[in-house]
């Protein structure tokens, strides 16, 4: 029986090799790269948060720039994550202008944001609130089209 005294029995070549390729295995997970990671290509690595409440009889879209559509059915809320771009961007529902990067205030551009809207059920759009934070609810269902 050897006793290696608490050392590793790997050389420092191979515990370099593998450290590197754990890095690598992260960064692929993870987006890595200039595109802000995250996986989305967000540009800045960081993302606002939208909890949205569709009142109206209709399914509503909400999108980020020319990101993928994200689809709301009637009568119900949920919390859509967008990766934020480097430069300025339009959050819009049903294709109108909703938040504008260029109307926050500039300090808010280096942070995560929180947004609540609604979408009342005669079709117009409520911006309650943008701000900085990492972390919010979908609206109740039992408030949204009672």
């Amino acid at each position: 029986m050897s006793i290696s005294g608490g050392r590793s029995s790997k050389s420092p070549t191979a515990v370099m090799f593998t450290a590197a390729a754990a890095l690598a295995l992260v960064l692929a997970a993870c987006g890595g790269g200039d595109n802000g990671g995250g996986g989305g290509g967000g540009g800045t690595g960081y993302v606002i948060q939208v909890a949205i409440a569709n009142e109206t009889t209709e399914q509503m879209s909400i999108q980020l720039d020319e990101s993928e559509a994200k689809t709301l059915e009637t009568c119900t809320g949920a919390v859509f994550t967008f990766d934020l771009p480097a430069t300025d961007w339009v959050l819009t529902v049903n294709g109108e202008s909703a938040v504008d990067s260029l109307d926050l205030d500039p300090s808010y551009l280096d942070k995560n944001l929180v947004a609540n809207l609604w979408l009342h059920d005669d079709g117009t759009l409520e911006v309650e609130r943008v701000v900085p934070g990492s972390n919010i609810q979908a609206p109740a269902k039992p408030s949204i089209c009672t």
